[in-house]
């Protein structure tokens, strides 16, 4: 028969060391020990309050330095700019100017040479040009190193207009701009009709009137009998009704209201045919708007 094996119920076993041999790991429920690790230090605490308030202040007094810096290099460059010689106005380029030389304009805008460019007042310049009434538009700017712009623009006078009893040069869109001197235009054509009172009670229709005249006088001028007969006077009632006089002899035409284009062509060809037979009329009248196509001629 076989031995029977060794029964172990009911013995006592001992429990296996808890520290573990080198290599396992620890039994259940027990963490392995931490080790320490040669050169290492623990975290440091987070920066408090008063360090960064240290350190925004360390920054705002570098930026603080920074600016002055910069300030001051700005204002010593600005007042170079405005006080050296190497800056002084030589030139002035002036653009638009007919009646105007570049003396007269100088003097006009108080330019002098030699001024330093930047220290210039150019819209007092321009204020000073604008005083002047045949100038409607100034700009002056500034060219480096040493030079001045000057761009301006004239008003034309296109005809004369008799307010009141006085005259008055008028640009061709029917704005009085200056009282007649003894050197302005003296062979201009005269607007009548419009008087001192239309003119304070109502600008814009007077200038409209006006502005009529002289559209009037234009299409005149495109005639060949303008040129033997140029136009001397218009004559502009409030109602629209329009008398146009030309030629030394001073013959009248009767125009009616507008248009006048077809009114011309009809008065130039009447004109030409008496002048063909040596005869000159005083009055034409082409203003009867029931037959537009008739024409009356006065003579003289």
């Amino acid at each position: 028969m076989r031995p029977r094996a060794p029964s172990f119920h009911g013995a006592a076993v001992s429990a296996p060391n808890e520290d573990g041999a080198v290599g396992e790991s620890p039994p259940p429920g027990k963490a392995a020990p931490r080790k320490a690790v040669r050169g290492t230090s623990p975290p440091s605490a987070a920066p408090g309050i008063g360090e960064r308030l240290f350190a925004g202040l360390k920054l705002l007094a570098g930026l603080a330095v920074v600016v002055a810096a910069s300030s001051a290099v700005a204002y010593s460059l600005h007042r170079y700019a405005l006080t050296t010689t190497r800056f002084g106005i030589r030139d002035v380029d002036l653009e638009g100017a007919k009646r105007f030389s570049p003396d007269e304009v100088r003097t006009l805008a108080g330019i002098e040479l030699g001024k330093n460019l930047f220290a210039f007042d150019t819209r007092a310049a321009e204020e000073k040009l604008l005083r002047n009434p045949w100038v409607s538009s100034a700009h002056v700017l500034r060219k480096l190193p040493n030079t001045l712009r000057v761009e301006i623009t004239e008003r034309d006078a296109a005809a004369v207009a008799v307010l009141g009893d006085r005259p008055f040069l008028v640009t061709s869109d029917g704005e009085p701009f200056k009282e007649v001197a003894a050197d302005d235009p003296n062979d201009l054509p005269i607007l009548t009709g419009v008087s001192a009172g239309d003119w304070a009670r109502d600008r814009v229709g007077s200038e409209e009137r006006l502005r009529s005249g002289v559209d009037l006088v234009r299409q005149y001028e495109r005639l060949a009998m303008a040129k033997v007969h140029p136009a001397e006077e218009v004559n502009l009632a409030a109602s629209g009704y329009t008398v146009l006089t030309v030629g030394r002899q001073g013959i009248a035409l009767e125009l009616g209201r507008a248009p006048f284009a077809r009114k011309l062509a009809m008065a130039a060809e009447v004109v030409g045919e008496l002048a063909a037979k040596g005869r000159t009329p005083g009055l034409v009248f082409l203003d009867n708007e029931a037959h537009p196509e008739r024409v009356v001629v006065r003579m003289r």
